[in-house]
């Protein structure tokens, strides 16, 4: 009985050892900080990748950055993103405008219907 229990524990932690092994280093491989002003979407490169988190759902999808055009288009004010799991629309919300003196940066979120905050891009490192 006493050699089963060893070896038991002696499996439990090479499982655990093994598991550690492959873990990645904090900051790499997962999502990062939520996009949230104009000026994140303005430092995306083509051939980034983003997470577009969806809170209503619980879902995600990996999106490919094409050009600075295209990163611009996923926040500019009014834009509309689609989500295949709630089968909706809701919409890029733009706040501030810094040559008018309303703040420094322009905040950008994803709002339903309501206006409350349901989506956000992530990077994916």
């Amino acid at each position: 009985m006493n050699t089963l229990k060893s070896l038991f524990t002696a499996s439990l932690v090479m499982a655990a050892l093994a598991t550690t092994a492959f873990a990645l280093p904090p900051g790499k491989g997962g999502p990062q900080k939520a996009l949230t002003s104009q000026a994140d979407f303005e430092a995306l490169k083509p051939g980034e990748q983003l997470v577009l988190v969806c809170k209503a759902s619980d879902s995600i999808q990996i999106v490919d950055v094409k050009d600075e055009k295209h990163a611009l288009q996923m926040c500019k004010d009014g834009e509309m993103v689609h989500c295949p799991m709630c089968k909706k629309e809701y919409k890029v919300r733009s706040v501030g405008n810094p040559a008018k003196g309303q703040t420094t940066v322009r905040e950008v979120t994803i709002v339903n219907e309501k206006g409350e905050p349901c989506m956000f891009y992530a990077r994916l490192r």
